[in-house]
């Protein structure tokens, strides 16, 4: 069954020194555990903060913008429409270019047995 969610339904869960993390579908949002997307919005120059995601793989697809993603040492650049695949353990954190940059963030959850 699809499941539609208005930008009105998302929530902004965490905000930094020029970054925000809005939830746009997680279990709460579609009933089920399969799928969470986010979207990461940074202003000009904004750092955003270091994560490291447990037990699973995500994907970063860079909507609007440009910037740096800052993997385990490696510097990798991210332009509109760069895919960027994480594995399981990778810590890193996001940097934004001169004109801001826009992510969409996917991942499984890993459900608890």
């Amino acid at each position: 069954m699809p499941v539609l969610i208005r930008s009105q339904e998302m929530k902004t869960e965490r905000r930094g020194e020029g970054w925000a993390e809005t939830t746009l579908a997680d279990s709460q949002a579609i009933g089920t555990s399969a799928m969470v997307a986010r979207r990461w919005t940074f202003e000009p120059g904004a750092r955003g903060p270091e994560v490291t995601h447990g037990p699973i793989e995500q994907v970063l697809y860079v909507i609007r913008g440009s910037g740096t993603a800052f993997v385990g040492g490696e510097r990798l650049p991210l332009d509109v429409e760069t895919v960027l695949w994480l594995e399981p353990g990778d810590r890193y954190h996001l940097e934004a270019g001169d004109g801001g940059l826009e992510i969409l963030q996917g991942y499984a959850p890993v459900e608890s047995s």
